[in-house]
């Protein structure tokens, strides 16, 4: 039986926090690790969260996943249990990543667990910049006394629990403006055909990194212009372009990040089922600098990014 050199982590949406209640990994071997909690968690859909030092550094791949979490927006507790993608998370380990700045072989080092509104749970697993959905669970709400999750204060009604005003303001009033937006965490996963490509006079495209808003991340290096090809991502959160001139001077232009409505609204206007090209557009010295959506002939400037976000890389 194979063991790798991971860990278990959690995270939540930045605006929609959570706290893990308990949680239950099973291990192929019939052990069994857990998920770090540390109260509120409202670091970032798809990001790392807290990881604690747990036995040996090898491990058993994780088959079986069981959880309880608080959802405070909704004044909620949720749970459930599901088996996992075994075969597929043994594919990854197997195949393991490289890494971009090294060009090492490495894998897999982390599996990080999601928790959103409604219930809504996905999986996911992370190494060397590359991330990768592996699972979307649905939990189903329940009840946890507060007096054995919170012994040292045995008067702590739900009302004061579930009270982030204080502890999450911008959660809180983001609540008040928009309410909760349950069906976006499945928006978010709907995938198109896309890649990225730069026309730069005299510049070869050397890395590009994809923050997606579903939670995914994937890194392409060594050779770009050839590895860069048309396939099924969701929609960009990030981009991160890596270019280089005829004399060694690499540069990077990012965009941090997307406004959601206007590139969710852009992709919605495409033909979802012909390829389209995220396209980083300038003049060999750098001035004029465009982004573009395209498709076949058609163009859809991207407006609401910052084109100033520029800089010489040194490694």
């Amino acid at each position: 039986m194979k063991k790798y050199e991971w860990i278990p982590t959690s995270n939540a949406p930045e605006l929609y926090p959570t706290e893990m209640v308990s949680s239950r990994i099973t291990l192929e071997d019939g052990n069994s690790s857990y998920i770090p909690g540390s109260g509120i968690n409202k670091n970032g859909w798809g990001n790392s969260g807290p990881f604690h030092s747990q036995g040996a550094n090898l491990k058993a791949v994780p088959v079986k996943l069981a959880i309880t979490w608080a959802s405070y927006l909704e004044n909620k507790f949720y749970q459930g249990s599901w088996d996992l993608p075994v075969a597929r998370i043994k594919e990854l380990f197997e195949k393991g990543t490289i890494s971009w700045r090294n060009n090492l072989p490495s894998t897999y080092s982390e599996v990080r667990v999601g928790c959103a509104p409604g219930g809504v749970v996905v999986v996911w697993m992370y190494g060397d910049d590359q991330q990768i959905e592996i699972a979307r669970f649905q939990a189903e709400e329940t009840h946890i006394d507060l007096k054995v999750f919170v012994p040292g204060n045995p008067s702590l009604t739900e009302k004061e629990y579930f009270d982030i005003m204080e502890s999450a303001p911008e959660a809180y009033e983001n609540m008040k403006k928009n309410g909760i937006q349950y069906d976006i965490w499945d928006v978010y996963r709907k995938k198109y055909t896309w890649r990225t490509r730069i026309e730069i006079p005299n510049h070869s495209f050397e890395r590009i990194r994809i923050d997606m808003f579903n939670g995914e991340l994937e890194t392409i290096f060594n050779g770009v212009d050839t590895q860069n090809e048309f396939k099924e991502r969701g929609i960009p959160r990030l981009l991160s372009f890596a270019f280089e001139n005829n004399k060694g001077i690499q540069t990077i232009f990012q965009v941090k990040y997307f406004d959601e409505e206007e590139v969710f609204n852009l992709f919605k206007q495409v033909d979802e089922t012909k390829p389209i090209e995220i396209v980083l557009r300038m003049n060999e010295d750098l001035t004029n600098r465009n982004l573009i959506l395209k498709q076949e002939e058609k163009e859809f400037p991207i407006r609401k990014i910052d084109l100033d976000n520029m800089w010489e890389y040194k490694n």
